[in-house]
């Protein structure tokens, strides 16, 4: 089981060996890249595929910072709350300009320090809570889910606007799967719609996921019994979540009392 509030209940090391190789894979795809690659567009509107990497690369500062405690997180601080319409662009303006090649070493070296960080933090107690994007109150491992998520998204987002298969599918990292119900849980939690539903989610295999909240901390069980609300493929229903794709009434087959609170996200993103 997930919760915002407690992180995963058998511990934070999954969560670390899922960052871990989703990481590879994206060290993979950097090293594939052409000189006409880097300039192309994305299923980010707005950004290339340059553009894209350094806001993928500043996430990921963002959470070597949260890990260690250093003072450069008030670089992120500066601008308010979270807004994701927003607040990465402003990020990227106050990001150094990088060329690709300084851009591919930087992502090399992070990757190095964030897991030497996490392992260290995953060693020590759990601390307070922080706030997350959501405004909700997140476990210091959830949030470390988010930077996961945000990034295993935006993998996606740079490979198959170049043609490619994303290697980071969603049956390899279920951990993914389960953080992108719980903040589309979190967000109609917010918007005072709580979810209480349980949906089957596959592409390859099925799981069966529950989702709810109890005592104001929004969890998703893998593995649930009770009977489906909904289904979908993960890899759609993961995408719409996020706005890009279908919408979740297509992805998502399901009726429109479950569809509408999760939806809230795709609205936001």
């Amino acid at each position: 089981m997930l919760t915002e509030r407690r992180g995963l209940t058998v511990g934070p090391e999954l969560i670390g060996e899922e960052v871990r190789r989703q990481r590879s894979n994206l060290l993979r795809l950097l090293a594939t890249l052409g000189p006409q690659d880097w300039a192309a567009p994305t299923r980010c509107p707005d950004w290339s595929v340059h553009d894209l990497l350094r806001h993928m690369l500043n996430v990921t500062e963002f959470h070597v910072c949260h890990l260690s405690g250093d003072p450069e997180l008030e670089r992120f601080a500066r601008h308010g709350p979270f807004r994701p319409a927003i607040t990465p662009a402003l990020w990227l303006r106050d990001s150094p300009e990088q060329t690709p090649e300084s851009t591919v070493q930087a992502w090399t070296q992070i990757v190095a320090e964030e897991q030497r960080h996490f392992s260290a933090r995953a060693a020590e107690p759990d601390g307070p809570l922080v706030t997350g994007p959501s405004t909700r109150q997140l476990h210091w491992s959830t949030l470390s889910l988010h930077v996961l998520w945000d990034n295993w998204i935006h993998e996606r987002d740079v490979a198959l606007a170049l043609g490619r298969e994303p290697e980071s599918r969603a049956e390899d990292f279920p951990l993914v799967t389960m953080y992108g119900l719980l903040i589309a849980a979190g967000v109609a939690t917010v918007t005072g719609h709580p979810p209480a539903v349980t949906v089957d989610l596959g592409d390859d295999t099925t799981t069966r996921y529950e989702i709810g909240v109890v005592d104001d901390d929004v969890f998703v069980a893998a593995g649930a019994t009770g009977d489906p609300h909904g289904s979908g493929s993960t890899t759609e229903v993961l995408d719409s979540l996020t706005g890009r794709g279908p919408e979740l009434a297509e992805a998502l087959r399901a009726p429109a009392s479950v569809v509408a609170p999760l939806g809230t996200l795709r609205l936001v993103m």
